[in-house]
């Protein structure tokens, strides 16, 4: 997204020329700057909100859903005489529209009063017709993108998605010599949840541990569903030492309290392999080792931790 607005704006810069400008889209009930052009600090402008309604030139764009043109902005709205808009006096909206709904305005800038003419807004406003489309389809590719990476089911990280960001960070730790561990985990006996209960049921097991797991994770940590009850937890900077001491507490906190659901709270347990990576390792092979350690678990009678060398 950050890519396409970037591109809309050099691209306006063309047919308009302009001081600033900036993509301004909804965020609940106000409207974001999500990228602007111009700026002498563009950092103190992105994120910068609008309430809608309220006492700016925004909210008349957004009520009429037609650009509105002021000559000399700072007359009839002061704040546009501080900090960071100071120096604007010309300005213009036009309303980003996609499928007979407005998304948000683009905003275009002069420092000069009477600077945009009949034929300015006219151009102005043909462009917003195409940066909406382009916006939309760049929302939708970066969901679709989002999804073709997240487990629908318990909004965490799929295996495909682990694989990708999880082969990311191993690589850079293979890179600096620095520690790198694997942990998998197994919900014990789901099977009889699904069988004794319903799938419904299993599925919100699945996304009550999920939630759970999430909890005890650092910043670092990546988490995913690797298939069926069995998940994975990628350490980066973290030696055997250290990952025995967040799967024990892990553990704990999985078996600690039971688990809501439609026919009541349910207690379950689970089984944890853990594993550091070996030098000149590949990252399957790691996961490979750590699925062989919750193996190692599982015949021990389950409800336990294994950790391998």
């Amino acid at each position: 997204m950050d890519q396409t607005i970037s591109h809309i704006l050099e691209q306006l810069n063309q047919v308009l020329p302009y001081d600033s400008a900036s993509v301004q889209l909804f965020k609940g009930n106000e409207l974001q700057i999500v990228g602007g052009r111009g700026w002498k600090n563009e950092q103190e402008v992105i994120g910068l909100r609008f309430p809608i309604p309220g006492d700016n030139p925004n909210s008349i764009v957004i009520e009429t859903g037609k650009p509105y043109y002021l000559a000399d902005v700072g007359q009839k709205y002061p704040a546009f005489q501080l900090p960071p808009a100071n120096g604007i006096v010309s300005w213009l909206g036009v309303p980003l529209i996609v499928q007979n709904k407005i998304i948000g305005l683009l905003s275009i800038d002069s420092m000069q009063p009477n600077r945009f003419t009949g034929e300015d807004i006219n151009v102005a406003t043909e462009f917003a017709n195409q940066v909406g489309i382009a916006l939309e389809n760049a929302r939708i590719y970066e969901e679709t993108q989002t999804l073709a990476i997240t487990d629908t089911l318990t909004g965490i990280y799929n295996r495909r998605g682990l694989f990708q960001l999880g082969e990311f960070e191993f690589q850079r730790a293979r890179r600096t010599q620095r520690p790198f561990c694997a942990m998998m985990l197994d919900i014990d006996h789901f099977k009889r949840i699904n069988d004794q209960h319903s799938h419904a049921v299993g599925d919100q097991i699945l996304q009550r541990f999920a939630e759970r797991c999430q909890k005890n994770l650092r910043t670092i940590d990546l988490f995913g569903r690797y298939g069926g009850e069995e998940f994975i937890m990628l350490l980066p900077e973290t030696n055997l030492e250290v990952a025995q001491v967040i799967a024990n507490r892990l553990h704990q906190s999985i078996i600690r309290s039971p688990y809501s659901s439609d026919v009541g709270d349910l207690r379950i347990t689970a089984s944890i392999g853990v594993v550091e990576a070996h030098p000149n390792e590949s990252l399957e092979r790691l996961i490979e080792r750590a699925d062989a350690a919750l193996y190692k678990a599982k015949n021990k009678g389950r409800n336990c931790i294994v950790i391998d060398e």
